[in-house]
């Protein structure tokens, strides 16, 4: 036994619970210092099973037990220590229990049988589980006897949770139905959904309860109520049961277990004796029974389903199993659930921010802009979930809502000027960055600032209020404390007050969809910056998997090309291919990657190459070809002809370059010749569809513009943007988005070459078609021809095809250009007939 390698241990079952200041064993636990509770090695077990610590050699034997065997199994904790585990329960069902895995990770890993036991000579059945705790097999043993539960109902119990989900509109509304059917299958008195905040505060998002009880619906907890320790053990012990909560916790024998000279780690443990703080919580509630079901997604646990039953109540283990089951599958579901709700609010969140952008930048007026913003004020608070907002626009400084007063105001406004990155800046705990701000955070302990211009002379604030201004405990707290001793260490209403501590000078976060949409409305600044705007535009819009896409291309090129080819970052080589080593004269294995560049250059075309990489950095043009003179590094002059693309490498803006000296063969000449074309076509083409990309786009449209404004004919645009794309995204991983993109891009091209239009793909999952002299019947026919043909293609929505198949919804806009307009505009008209194409139940075409 001395001999146990600690190495070994199961490391799910750690000992790492504690933080690192440690409990004081003489030390009373408390509000105050409930997260050093030891709560996984407690040496207790709850009374109505029994609890074995078995060896796992040869011949197993018992080396702890509880001192409840007596009482269940007929023979007492002191006579089973040291006894082989034979005895107890028969060489053959030993075997059964050893063929059992017994590695554990969480609660959904543990095995269990049904087992016989002779009891005062009278067979007794037992539900037996299992599992390893640093070198022991754990054995739990419960009386079957006590599972007088009817198996029949399993199968409609799943099949209605599954159901009601699925016709749930939202992850609320699916919260509730939830609770709902967990409260009907395990029959306690009330059932809650209970979900974590980032700071682990919690809150009761959804509810299910007996008539008469008071509502904890809405109801706010701190997170020393489930102190860090707990959080870790309900990630692996995914349920958890009170029988009795009035129970008398029965001490396990030995103390300290025989392998590592410690108390028994019963992480894992389904009798584990519960944290007496929690016990004094319940019992001032009245709680007599509960039940605890972790809700965990991608390892990370955020929330839990809580039932509280007002008496004892026993659970029966196929049931246990079946919420195991339906948590799992309910962690799930809420996720994507979460996800399309993000998806959709972000979509509303957008077409609010379009029409506070169009105040801006469809009027020449001030005065217009600002009547037309107090028509919109719903609009301006609405889109960020403000209670006020303040606009300064020409000087004129405009309140809405519940704002600090306009001097405090122009004073915090300065200070936020100075905090801002990239126009921006956002924070929900404001008076704790900011003393002046302590005088008004109950009407702004949260704030997002956007500046309108590149001075800061204009701008945009939302404030939000701290959150115990606005959150309201559903019932007087003081109510759901059953004891009428004011004096009670812990209750609900000790509990709130905490809460509320924990909160002050904080507002609700603000979500991601708030912060997505600030560059839509940077947008704004097109009329002081147009290269400002443009930049902040493409950032926005810049889909990181294209450029990865791009990036691969291009090092392809490079790498198969036999020509000289080098990627140059801040004037500095950073990648080049073999023949680039040749070329330059470099010895075998010796790399170029490191040297500046220009030290291959001779100094009389440095001048004209600079002017190059300035005319690139800058976006004055993308391509460049040219004769230039450089030297290799033994110092021969080279002539040689060049080519240079701006492209991003690494994430960062980078040239890269095609060198031939012109002096080899004609092969040689022809592959310069493929190569540039090559790297010149890929600035103009999307990675993934090999459609034209953006860019390619906004030139087709210049080109067109210029003709139609000569012609007096109609250009026709339509916007098209595959449905709900993010949430396929989440069902079917980024690489089944990719291959969603295609088809779609495919049909798009089809229909293209069919009709001699021209199309793009814009960013993301949307796509720009265009076509000049289209009648409205034909612009109406092509749009729903790409409608149809994309419907037509059938695929699958779900992996289980019982969600529908893949759609798109169209924005179109088919008008004659005047020399007032831009094409930006007329995209930006198509977008908007798209988000009301969304919003009229997607699938659907809306001409502007």
């Amino acid at each position: 036994m001395s001999d146990f390698n600690t190495e070994h241990e199961n490391q799910p079952l750690n000992r790492t619970l504690l933080n690192e200041a440690g409990l004081d064993p003489k030390e009373p636990v408390d509000l105050n210092n409930c997260e050093k509770e030891p709560i996984h090695i407690p040496g207790l077990i709850q009374p109505h099973g029994v609890l074995l610590a078995v060896t796992q050699d040869t011949a197993p034997r018992i080396v702890q037990a509880s001192l409840n065997t007596g009482k269940l199994l007929g023979k007492a904790a002191e006579a089973l220590l040291g006894t082989p585990m034979a005895d107890l329960v028969g060489p053959e069902q030993l075997k059964m229990m050893l063929e059992r895995s017994v590695n554990a990770k969480e609660t959904a890993d543990l095995q269990y049988i049904v087992i016989t036991i002779k009891v005062a000579d009278q067979p007794e059945d037992f539900f037996c589980i299992i599992h390893e705790s640093e070198g022991l097999m754990i054995v739990e043993l419960e009386p079957a006897s006590i599972d007088q539960s009817d198996s029949s109902n399993d199968f409609d119990w799943i099949r209605t949770f599954f159901g009601r989900l699925k016709h749930t509109a939202n992850r609320l509304e699916a919260s509730q139905a939830a609770a709902e059917q967990v409260k009907e299958m395990l029959g306690y008195d009330r059932v809650m959904i209970y979900e974590f905040d980032e700071q682990w505060n919690g809150k009761v998002i959804a509810e299910a309860k007996e008539q008469g009880l008071e509502p904890f619906l809405g109801h706010h907890y701190p997170a020393s109520d489930i102190p860090k320790q707990a959080r870790e053990l309900y990630l692996r012990n995914w349920l958890r049961t009170i029988v009795d909560v009035n129970y008398l916790p029965v001490p396990i024998t030995p103390v300290l277990q025989p392998l590592t000279g410690k108390p028994l780690n019963l992480s894992l443990s389904i009798l584990r004796s519960v944290s007496p703080l929690h016990i004094e919580y319940l019992q001032n509630m009245g709680v007599g029974a509960t039940t605890t079901i972790s809700l965990i997604n991608n390892n990370k646990l955020w929330g839990l389903i809580t039932c509280h039953h007002y008496s004892p109540k026993y659970v029966p283990h196929r049931i246990r199993n079946l919420c195991n089951f339906l948590g799992a599958f309910f962690s799930s579901e809420l996720y994507q659930r979460q996800q399309l709700d993000n998806y959709q609010t972000e979509l509303e969140l957008r077409t609010k921010a379009m029409r506070i952008v169009d105040i801006f930048t469809g009027n020449v007026s001030s005065s217009r802009v600002i009547e037309q913003l107090g028509d919109e004020e719903q609009t301006l608070l609405g889109m960020m979930e403000a209670s006020g907002a303040a606009v300064c626009y020409q000087d004129k400084l405009m309140l809405f809502g519940v704002t600090p007063s306009q001097e405090q105001v122009r004073e915090l406004a300065g200070w936020l000027a100075g905090k801002s990155k990239d126009y921006t800046y956002c924070t929900s705990r404001l008076s704790l960055e900011y003393e002046s701000a302590k005088a008004y955070k109950n009407k702004a302990s949260g704030v997002i600032y956007l500046a309108l211009t590149p001075g800061h002379q204009n701008y945009m604030i939302w404030f939000r209020p701290e959150v115990v201004e606005i959150v309201d405990w559903a019932g007087d707290p003081a109510k759901a404390v059953i004891q009428e001793n004011d004096g009670l260490r812990l209750s609900p209403r000790k509990s709130f007050e905490k809460w509320r501590q924990v909160v002050q000078s904080t507002s609700l976060p603000w979500r991601e969809q708030h912060l997505n949409i600030l560059p839509q409305l940077k947008s704004i600044l097109r009329g002081q910056t147009e290269n400002q705007l443009r930049q902040a535009e493409e950032q926005a819009l810049q889909n990181a998997r294209s450029l990865r896409h791009n990036e691969q291309r291009y090092l392809q090129l490079m790498d198969l090309s036999p020509v000289a080819f080098f990627m140059i970052t801040d004037d500095v080589i950073t990648y080049c291919n073999n023949r680039a080593v040749e070329l330059m004269g470099e010895e075998k294995g010796k790399s170029l990657i490191g040297q500046p560049f220009l030290n291959y250059v001779q100094e009389s075309y440095r001048p004209d190459l600079e002017q190059h990489f300035t005319d690139l950095s800058q976006n004055v043009t993308q391509f460049v070809s040219d004769q230039g003179q450089f030297v290799s590094s033994d110092g021969q002059p080279l002539d040689v002809s060049l080519s240079l693309a701006s492209v991003i490498h690494g994430g960062r803006p980078s040239i890269m370059a095609v060198l031939n000296t012109g002096t080899g063969t004609e092969a040689k000449g022809e592959a310069y010749i493929d190569a540039a074309n090559q790297m010149q076509s890929y600035l103009t083409t999307d990675s993934l569809t090999d459609l034209p990309n953006r860019q390619a786009l906004v030139h087709e449209l210049d080109q067109r513009w210029e003709d139609t404004l000569n012609t007096r004919e109609p250009l026709l645009l339509l916007s098209i943007d595959i449905d709900d794309f993010h949430s396929y995204n989440a069902v079917h991983g980024l690489k089944g988005g990719d291959l969603c993109i295609q088809s779609v891009a495919d049909v798009l091209n089809i229909i293209s070459i069919t009709h001699g239009t021209f199309v793009a793909r814009f960013s993301g999952a949307n796509f720009i078609l265009t076509m000049a002299g289209a009648s409205a019947s034909q612009a109406e026919q092509l749009a729903e021809s790409v409608r149809q043909g994309v419907s037509d293609l059938q695929i699958p929505r779900d992996r289980f095809e019982e969600e529908g198949v893949v759609t798109v919804s169209i924005g179109g806009l088919l008008k004659v250009p005047v020399p007032s307009d831009r094409p930006s505009d007329f995209i930006a008209k198509a977008e908007k007939a798209l988000y009301e194409a969304k919003s009229a139940g997607k699938n659907q075409v809306v001409f502007y």
